[in-house]
């Protein structure tokens, strides 16, 4: 029986403390495999030295490498009088390694970042890097041209990964995203699984994302694309309803163009708040249908267990790190179990 954790599911501080501190819990309470998602968000690059110590950690610890978070380049955002509005719906200028850029230089800086992660991945062992391609819709409902010159800028990047991550054993995974509108979303989905084959490109299929962005079926993803499936990320929610949803969107849209004190004083604590209802709890505890993403997983002929649980602590009600840990073990063998029941 295997099982499978992030290991920043308490924090994803950046010493080497913390990090191991994190292992070390993960092991104890009785886990087999890790997601490794440190430094997902940002720029930094991995030295190898830092990966040879990423690698004897794990084995310190008797933790096989599963899945790979890789990084989709610098914060895609910005704090105004203290309150953070995200902006993935516009092209970010604060990236210097962005693998979707049309500035060549910063487009072969992002590829060198990827790289990094796709070296990080075969020295730890994981077969996986999942990634984000966050899509700046504002800038094309502007210009239709800009987003012809999106997808070419990403193309030519994943042209050029395509066998530098085949030579190191390593599958790249999309991960849905749930701020995007869905058609466009979508749309990505069609166009690189399209143009790329199974064995280099698939689905990374996130749970909680998916309760954010597909409300009428949050189950959308992972049944379309089962066929391309090959790594999970799972955590529960309690889903959002449709308007406030719509609400939180307008306001971010607003507070972009106009500044936070265009926004509602009652709404500005919100308006990061997209991310705080992607709230990654401990499977069981909201509102997924937890024996169709069984029955989703076990389907998929691309994919290998285990199945990553994406989760994050937060002493809630009290509960001890420990004993969270242990929960979350127990919930990744029952969700073990019910894959396998439908694979025999």
């Amino acid at each position: 029986m295997v099982t499978s954790i992030d290991t920043d599911y308490r924090n994803d501080d950046h010493n080497w403390f913390e990090i191991e501190s994190q292992i070390r819990n993960i092991a104890e309470a009785g886990f087999t495999h890790v997601q490794w998602i440190h430094d997902w968000y940002g720029e930094y690059l991995y030295s190898p030295s830092e990966m040879f110590q990423a690698r004897a950690v794990l084995r310190e610890y008797n933790l096989i490498a599963h899945t790979l978070h890789g990084p989709e380049g610098g914060e895609r955002g910005f704090y105004d009088q203290g309150y953070w509005i995200p902006t993935p719906q516009i092209r970010c200028t604060k990236i210097r390694k962005d693998f979707t850029s049309t500035n060549r230089y910063l487009r072969l800086a992002g590829v060198d970042l990827i790289r990094n992660r796709i070296d990080l991945c075969a020295c730890i062992g994981a077969d996986t890097l999942v990634l984000h391609i966050q899509l700046p819709y504002e800038t094309f409902r502007k210009n239709p041209q800009d987003k012809a010159d999106y997808y070419a800028a990403i193309y030519r990047s994943f042209d050029e990964l395509e066998e530098y991550a085949k030579a190191a054993g390593v599958r790249i995974a999309l991960e849905n995203l749930f701020f995007t509108p869905n058609e466009l979303e979508d749309e990505k989905f069609e166009r690189m699984f399209n143009r790329y084959p199974e064995d280099y490109m698939g689905l990374c299929y996130d749970s909680g994302h998916a309760t954010l962005s597909c409300l009428d079926n949050y189950y959308y993803y992972l049944e379309k694309y089962n066929k391309r499936l090959l790594a999970v990320h799972l955590q529960d929610t309690d889903s959002i309803d449709p308007a406030t949803l719509k609400t939180l969107c307008s306001i971010c849209e607003q507070g972009l163009a106009e500044g936070i004190k265009a926004v509602p004083p009652e709404w500005r604590s919100k308006l990061a708040s997209l991310g705080g209802y992607d709230t990654h709890r401990l499977p069981f505890t909201g509102v997924v249908d937890w024996d169709r993403v069984a029955r989703g997983i076990a389907s998929a002929p691309l994919l290998h267990l285990p199945a990553d649980f994406e989760v994050v602590y937060r002493g809630e009600a009290g509960q001890e790190e420990a004993a969270w840990l242990r929960e979350a073990c127990e919930k990744a063998k029952k969700f073990y179990g019910m894959i396998q029941q439908y694979r025999t």
